[in-house]
């Protein structure tokens, strides 16, 4: 059954309240603490298509943890966002709709030990503005996924929600999300995140992410994750 978006944010914030409740009460919390940096690269092709590609990192703080990664893919944009407002430089944005493909592969080594991944991903991410100044995307993610061979199918849900700020010249866009993640093969929602952080654009060709990041996971090691960030995007 599909849940909606709005009730999988909901369920997430409380959940998050839960878990850090559990965290403070227990003696031998499982939290690890690691950085991910981003380099990404979008390229328009045409008015209404484009192509990624990105790479990046993921280190463990104090445990022993690296995952690097690097991915390509496409997208179409339907139906532009006519509303009057300040005007992303990210394309997928002053868009309704955007679909997209693409290919990932990841290399994670942890406690002596190496995994390998590739997937295939599709997505759908439909957006609009309540306002002229906040933007809801809800991104649905196909993943197939090859984990040292062995195949199997994750769904994804975020919903995000971002302000647009002009202080003094200064353009910037802090957001907040929630994401849950289903794995197909064992028929239950199993990883859930929960970021907040803020876009910084210069100009029309480079814009700087920051946030904050807390992942939950019961089946990971750690099974909570706070995960400080940088993705570095550049438009062309």
């Amino acid at each position: 059954m599909r849940i909606a978006p709005g009730m999988i944010f909901v369920r997430l914030l409380v959940g998050t309240i839960l878990c850090s409740g559990a965290a403070g009460q227990s003696h031998t919390p499982t939290t690890g603490t690691e950085f991910w940096p981003e380099g990404d690269a979008h390229i328009e092709i045409s008015s209404n298509f484009r192509v990624l590609a990105f790479g990046g990192l993921q280190q463990g703080s104090g445990f022993p943890y690296q995952q690097w990664y690097a991915a390509a893919g496409f997208g179409y944009q339907f139906k532009p966002i006519l509303k009057t407002h300040f005007e992303n430089i990210d394309p997928d944005k002053e868009h309704h709709l955007v679909v997209a493909g693409g290919y990932e592969f990841f290399r994670t080594m942890q406690s002596g030990k190496t995994k390998d991944e590739s997937r295939l991903v599709l997505e759908a991410i439909p957006g609009f503005r309540p306002s002229p100044r906040f933007l809801v995307r809800d991104t649905n993610r196909l993943e197939y996924r090859w984990v040292n061979g062995v195949y199997s199918i994750r769904y994804r849900n975020r919903l995000r929600i971002e302000r647009d700020f002009l202080v003094h010249g200064l353009r910037f866009t802090p957001y907040g999300f929630a994401e849950a993640f289903y794995d197909a093969a064992k028929n239950f929602w199993n990883q859930e995140y929960y970021s907040l952080g803020a876009e910084w654009p210069y100009k029309r060709f480079f814009m700087l992410d920051t946030y904050y990041l807390r992942q939950a996971c019961p089946t990971c090691k750690p099974a909570y994750t706070n995960v400080g960030g940088l993705t570095l995007n550049f438009y062309f």
